[in-house]
């Protein structure tokens, strides 16, 4: 598994783009780089400074290369494709001021790691930014936990006892309930090989430890926001309206 990158010259590019692709949900891959048909790939998209990371599967349709994306990823890179609005995480060298970074009413997090002194370090971060968190140490009391509520966001750790978080988020995406539930990976798995896993087993953000709070607290928020935009139609190739 390996990484990809494509520029597009503006949102409006890589909209169009999209709209070409709309019905089959594909887009053309201009440089293949020895890329095969049925390979999967983390493909970065770029707009200026702004960037996003899918998933991909690439596939040969006779004609060239081309990338396929799931309904969860088109979406993803749509929403992207379409944001005209600054990047809800800043570069690394403009660091958000944590009094900034404010939950929405109600939003809630539930963190899955069995590291307690991280567990107590994460919480504590998101409940001064407004958050409500609760933590587990297994994918087992996680499961338990989402029968009794279902929070806006969950933070997975890969390295879990039993069931591991990779698994973890791949059943997670198969339960007709959660199958939409926002992931962001928090882990200390962060060569491009793990981010394709991740990502390729339904992530939706991935943070490398050691991390900064106030990067994580800016992911969480941005995939709160996303989580509540009304879902885009793109399958008939036209722009939400």
């Amino acid at each position: 598994m390996r990484g990809i990158v494509l520029q597009s010259e503006s949102f409006e590019a890589l909209a169009l783009q999209m709209e070409v692709g709309g019905d089959e949900q594909e887009l053309e891959l201009p440089c293949t780089d020895g890329l095969k048909d049925g390979e999967w790939v983390l493909a970065t998209f770029c707009v200026g400074e702004d960037t996003t990371a899918v998933a991909a599967c690439v596939v040969d349709r006779g004609d060239g290369l081309r990338l396929a994306f799931t309904d969860r990823d088109w979406s993803r890179l749509w929403q992207f494709a379409n944001s005209m609005e600054p990047p809800t995480i800043p570069p690394p060298s403009m660091p958000l001021p944590a009094f900034e970074i404010r939950a929405p009413e109600d939003a809630s997090v539930l963190i899955v790691d069995d590291d307690s002194d991280l567990q107590n370090v994460v919480c504590a971060m998101l409940r001064a930014a407004g958050f409500q968190a609760a933590a587990v140490s297994s994918a087992e009391e996680a499961f338990d936990s989402l029968r009794e509520f279902r929070p806006d966001l969950m933070v997975l750790d890969w390295n879990l006892p039993g069931m591991s978080g990779v698994d973890f988020c791949r059943r997670l995406r198969k339960e007709p309930r959660m199958n939409r539930l926002p992931v962001l990976f928090l882990t200390a798995h962060s060569s491009t090989s793990d981010i394709v896993e991740a990502f390729a087993a339904g992530a939706d953000d991935f943070v490398s430890k050691p991390f900064r709070a106030p990067e994580l607290a800016a992911r969480v928020l941005g995939l709160i926001r996303r989580a509540h935009m009304p879902p885009p139609s793109v399958r008939g190739g036209g722009r939400p309206g």
